[in-house]
């Protein structure tokens, strides 16, 4: 193949793939890559004298502001006006949800082309929490969770809850909770602001909520939630809008048994496409016009039924939410989502603050030691 793509292990990209394989005139081809090694081989990428791939995939809020503002990918605006007119018309760039919009630039200048979204969904058994089931898409205060899970209606063998605890997702999986208690990750001067009262406050709770838990739920990353869910080991657990396929599929004997909610600040990363800048522009210009292609709404509706998060305002028409249970909880989420602050500045403290958040869910150590140790 001429042109190559990179990305994760994520449901959502086989539709990519598979597009691309459906378009041989194309001369693209997706490689996936295991997340444990994706990070490292997109620095890689974008650090090369010239990339070995003319595009990969990127995590808008988090990855996007540091590699911007290092000048390592191209802003789209430079490349658009090489376009066919009929291209872009096609791609109907309007139907893009704002959050989903809004997260793909950078200083004004657009770098990512949105493929899915990874937003949390809250999964519930409705015969296990009868009382959630009061709206269309329930909104759950994280502080309220104890008395709902205290209250549930069990069955044999079953576990109230479940956290996304692995060392790879536990920040993500707790940021909610941050929100909730009034915390955040950075202060007006960019400063950590993720050891102050409140947000040690968080930590606290969050690990509380282990009590609720399978013992190994600080192994759990998507497999074992989605594994939980559909062995019905679990009553309830958040996850990404993009594994919602998959947890709710065909496979799940309790599918029908299900609900889904959100949190009142619930997280989301939009996921895309963006463009290395070290390579010349005529190829930056050729792949840009394939993905214009290839993101095609067509293509949106596709990533609902594989993965369940699509970015296009029009995969949430109204024929679209009835099809799909969790589709109103994922369109909700996108109207309430928060993000991490887009400053370059928070790459220096995501390892750490990862690092920090584990050791204390783990007991190593104590939620404000962790913390404070990683602002220091």
């Amino acid at each position: 193949m001429k042109y190559q793509v990179i990305g994760p292990n994520d449901p959502a990209l086989e539709v990519l793939a598979t597009q691309l394989k459906a378009h041989p005139e194309w001369e693209t081809a997706l490689t996936i890559l295991p997340w444990a090694e994706y990070q490292s081989k997109v620095t890689e990428t974008l650090q090369a004298s010239t990339s070995t791939y003319q595009a990969l995939c990127i995590p808008g809020h988090i990855w996007l502001p540091g590699f911007a503002d290092a000048g390592q990918l191209a802003a789209f605006e430079e490349l658009l006006p090489n376009l066919p007119v009929d291209r872009i018309d096609a791609y109907k760039s309007a139907e893009i949800m704002p959050s989903v919009a809004d997260e793909c630039r950078y200083n004004n200048s657009q770098y990512i082309l949105p493929l899915f979204t990874d937003g949390h969904i809250l999964f519930f058994r409705k015969d296990v929490y009868p009382l959630i089931e009061n709206s269309s898409v329930p909104i759950i205060d994280p502080c309220g969770l104890p008395e709902i899970l205290e209250n549930a209606h069990l069955k044999e063998g079953m576990y109230p809850f479940a956290l996304k605890a692995h060392s790879s997702e536990i920040l993500t999986d707790w940021l909610p909770y941050l929100w909730a208690f009034g915390g955040e990750i950075l202060d007006a001067k960019n400063q950590p602001a993720f050891n102050s009262e409140a947000a040690i406050s968080a930590l606290e709770f969050y690990i509380s909520l282990k009590r609720f838990c399978p013992p190994e739920t600080h192994n759990f990353g998507n497999q074992e939630i989605a594994d939980a869910l559909k062995q019905g080991r679990v009553a309830m657990a958040a996850s990404w809008g993009g594994q919602a396929a998959m947890i709710l599929d065909a496979a799940n004997p309790f599918n029908t048994f299900f609900g889904s909610a959100i949190f009142t600040s619930p997280w989301n990363a939009t996921w895309g496409v963006s463009i290395p800048a070290n390579q010349p522009q005529t190829e930056q210009i050729n792949i840009l016009n394939v993905l214009y292609a290839a993101a095609s709404p067509a293509q949106d509706l596709l990533v609902t039924q594989i993965a369940g998060s699509p970015v296009r305002s029009t995969s949430y028409s109204q024929e679209e939410l009835s099809k799909y249970s969790w589709l109103p909880a994922q369109y909700e989420m996108l109207q309430r989502c928060k993000t991490l602050p887009a400053n370059p500045v928070l790459t220096r403290y995501l390892g750490a603050l990862y690092q920090a958040v584990y050791l204390a869910f783990t007991g190593e150590k104590t939620p404000q030691n962790a913390l404070n140790q990683a602002a220091k």
